[in-house]
């Protein structure tokens, strides 16, 4: 009977215990895909942090930013190590060759870097420093060679001071790194509840804006067949302009649309504002189609519809001008079609998804 009472008072000291745990275990954050940014620093291109850092954005949706100081480190491996130690040493922060961030437009920011003398790197922690970070919460990353993570949060923290909350940070030996996609998807969901907006809409998920500067939403093309094509107008396939808007007039008032998105991405091709683009299709090829603003489609700037078209299909970059998405009526992309592929095969895709209900 003694041992009895003494295993019921044992058990419920120990239910005390562990019920303290669980209510100072720390709540998932809940934020939205689209409002999560992760910065980093590599000093190789094929570096251990931007492959950390690329797993990352992968797995929350978030917007991928490589942080790029002014002044490159020297290539020369010994040599890059001599100026960070002296620019660890001195208090130097490298000013940076970005442009400036909206940090209003993010909830929580990652901040990668590799560990240089047991701290964080130079850059890395320029960019902290000049960031906005009130009522942000940062989560630091780290890869390391033998060192561990050492003085790399601590410093960082001290960095981030003015953020809402700072996380605990995670390290990943670089020679590890590649075979870390599962330790770094486990450490993500223990921190972070994500709400994926544009994988719920889909297609219809995404703001752009006209070359006259008006919201245009894709979700007012619900129920239409779209077209998505990257346009130049100083290209070979510049000409496809007449192509498409005989194929616009021919099909609009049955349920196609077609927006056309201009980039200067390759070869410059692109030249001039948003109005002079505008008026070089209007009168040279008498286009009547949606036009919207000058952007990126590749990189760590390309607007997210281009990473969920690409997502989407075989996950390339965009090779050239004139490449092109069609999306059936229920917002799913249909087949990506390269900047020569056949239009008259285009056009056989447009009239069979038109066809259907």
């Amino acid at each position: 009977m003694l041992f009895r009472k003494m295993f019921a008072v044992t058990f419920a000291a120990f239910a005390v215990v562990l019920s303290s745990f669980a209510a100072d275990a720390p709540e998932k954050i809940s934020v939205k895909s689209g409002r999560i940014l992760v910065a980093y620093y590599t000093w190789s291109e094929s570096g251990n942090t931007k492959y950390a850092a690329e797993q990352i954005q992968k797995a929350t949706g978030g917007e991928l930013l490589e942080i790029k100081p002014k002044n490159a480190y020297p290539k020369d491996y010994n040599a890059c190590l001599a100026q960070a130690q002296k620019e660890i040493r001195d208090g130097i922060r490298p000013e940076l060759a970005n442009e400036p961030v909206d940090f209003k437009k993010y909830d929580v920011i990652f901040i990668g870097s590799p560990n240089w003398f047991g701290t964080i790197a130079p850059p890395a922690a320029s960019f902290l420093a000049s960031a906005d970070l009130a009522g942000k919460t940062v989560i630091p990353f780290f890869t390391y060679g033998s060192g561990g993570m050492q003085n790399c949060e601590r410093d960082t923290k001290k960095i981030a001071e003015k953020a809402k909350a700072v996380l605990p940070a995670k390290a990943i030996r670089g020679a590890n790194v590649r075979q870390a996609d599962k330790e770094i998807n486990d450490w993500i969901e223990s921190a972070l509840a994500i709400t994926k907006e544009a994988a719920a809409s889909g297609f219809y998920g995404f703001e752009l804006k006209s070359w006259d500067g008006k919201e245009v939403k894709t979700a007012d093309f619900k129920g239409k067949v779209v077209l998505v094509v990257n346009t130049a107008t100083r290209c070979g396939f510049t000409p496809q302009y007449e192509r498409l808007e005989k194929l616009y007039k021919e099909y609009h008032d049955r349920g196609f649309e077609l927006i056309d998105i201009p980039c200067n991405q390759f070869g410059g091709q692109a030249p001039g504002s948003d109005e002079e683009i505008n008026t070089f299709c209007t009168s040279r090829y008498s286009t009547t189609f949606p036009r919207m603003t000058k952007c990126d489609v590749n990189g760590d700037k390309q607007i997210p519809l281009y990473k969920f078209l690409k997502e989407e299909t075989n996950k390339a970059d965009i090779r050239w001008n004139f490449t092109k998405f069609l999306v059936d009526r229920n917002g799913k992309v249909v087949k990506r079609f390269e900047s020569g592929d056949s239009l008259d095969e285009l056009e056989k895709l447009i009239k069979s998804q038109l066809e259907q209900k």
